[in-house]
């Protein structure tokens, strides 16, 4: 059930461990299900194994359940993706190759980072993955209608009151029906967490319990208001329309959507006149930006070949050229790259928005890798149910805060059953203990 939650992170391959023919070691690696990617891999992995002497063999995503059944038979790929919450879990369980001896005077670790390296660590302080990628995230704008609205571009100055008075002024034409011949934005509900960084809320990472801060209901508060106002469309009615949300910006529905910088589908298909700004904070609030560190490549426990495995790693994110420049690279001109591939970047607020998440990191405050490995499912499978009636309005922000206490105990449950069930590792037992103890002096909620 567990491995289910986290199906939209997993990427995964499969591939023979032996020898190849030609004698060189060959890596399995679970590459993206992305037909451009697998074509760039394949066409450049024959000049890594004759440099290297190591042959990557690819297969595509066939399932969460077929990926989880490899590792439980102890047939994995070599190397796979894992978010924090899952690789946690495999790290306690044995089933990752801690890497602290591969990476150790490797240069390569120098050329991540920080925060990228340092994610990549565990609770017994093993290193169990490297972050492969990330991205922050803007509000995406189309001009034309800012320009109709008498309205000033967005800026890194901007706030939440800003995009208010923006969206208003927008929405204020009404159609024949009565709606907004133009809604003023978008936010897909899977971002909403990020506006709690830019309200001041706390949200520590792999916490063990839920704790809503009031600084996050009240940016609930606000997500709610939009629909009331009809400043955005209804999560409802977007999911009858089947709209994609980058549709919502090519039409003209809507002026503003947040979404995620870098955005390669948007970047190719927006044939409109648009620019990208900053996630707006809210008041004076300090800034505090959204940042994707939440995952990277890991590599088996039970590979053959370690050496081999993390020469095929490194390369993965450092040399294959679809991911190039790749942003946990702090030596690579990421964004000048980008600009160079996607011409019309320049002078759209791209650069600006990127340079900002490096300037003021705030980490990732999605739900989905917010809790910790231990009680993330159990957490999960009672908040969401309840997030999806807040955002139908089919209930309060009152009452979502009211339930906390009871997702807490659920969780507090699971962890005993974890603990007393055994098979991780000591370290790891000894963290959720003293993770307890600090919860115990902390008020929940």
């Amino acid at each position: 059930m567990a491995f289910l939650l986290f199906a939209a992170l997993i990427v995964s391959s499969c591939g023979t461990k032996e020898q190849s023919k030609t004698g060189k070691a060959r890596i399995s690696y679970n590459c993206a299900a992305n037909a451009v990617e697998i074509k760039h891999l394949q066409g450049e992995i024959p000049s890594f194994a004759d440099s290297t002497g190591v042959e990557i063999t690819l297969q595509p995503f066939t399932g969460q359940e077929k990926l989880y059944a490899m590792i439980a038979a102890g047939q994995p790929p070599d190397i796979f993706y894992t978010n924090n919450v899952l690789r946690d879990r495999l790290a306690a369980e044995g089933r990752l190759l801690d890497m602290r001896s591969l990476s150790a005077g490797d240069p390569f670790v120098g050329r991540l980072w920080p925060d990228v390296y340092r994610q990549g660590f565990s609770a017994d302080s093993g290193l169990y993955s490297v972050g492969n990628w990330n991205f922050t995230a803007g509000v995406y704008y189309n001009k034309d209608l800012f320009d109709k609205a008498g309205l000033q571009y967005p800026d890194t100055s901007w706030t939440w009151k800003d995009l208010l008075a923006a969206a208003r002024r927008i929405a204020a034409e009404k159609n024949a029906g009565g709606e907004p011949e133009h809604y003023g934005l978008f936010i897909p509900s899977h971002f909403v967490e990020i506006f709690e960084l830019m309200n001041g809320a706390s949200t520590q990472e792999r916490s063990l319990f839920l704790n809503l801060s009031e600084a996050s209901l009240e940016v609930y508060r606000q997500y709610l208001t939009l629909m009331n106002d009809r400043l955005m469309p209804d999560l409802r009615r977007m999911q009858a329309m089947g709209m994609q949300a980058s549709q919502l910006l090519q039409t003209g529905k809507v002026a503003m959507l947040v979404e995620s910088v870098p955005h390669q589908v948007l970047f190719e298909t927006l044939t409109i006149r648009w620019g990208v700004a900053p996630v707006p904070r809210f008041g004076i609030r300090p800034v505090r930006c959204f940042r994707s560190e939440s995952g990277g490549l890991s590599i088996s426990s039970q590979t053959e070949n370690p050496q081999a495995a993390w020469k095929a790693l490194k390369w993965i994110i450092a040399g294959a050229s679809i991911y190039q420049p790749n942003p946990v690279l702090r030596d690579a001109d990421f964004v000048s790259g980008w600009e160079a591939r996607y011409p019309q970047l320049v002078g759209s607020g791209f650069r600006e928005v990127w340079q900002r998440s490096l300037k003021y990191p705030a980490g990732d405050p999605r739900f989905f890798v917010r809790f910790s490995s231990w009680t993330s499912a159990s957490i999960l499978e009672r908040l969401q149910p309840l997030l999806d009636k807040l955002w139908a309005r089919e209930t309060t922000v009152e009452a979502l805060a009211a339930s906390q206490s009871e997702i807490n105990r659920a969780a507090r449950t699971e962890l005993d059953r974890l603990i007393q069930r055994g098979g991780l590792g000591k370290e790891f037992i000894t963290a959720i203990k003293e993770q307890l103890l600090q919860a115990a002096r902390e008020p929940q909620r």
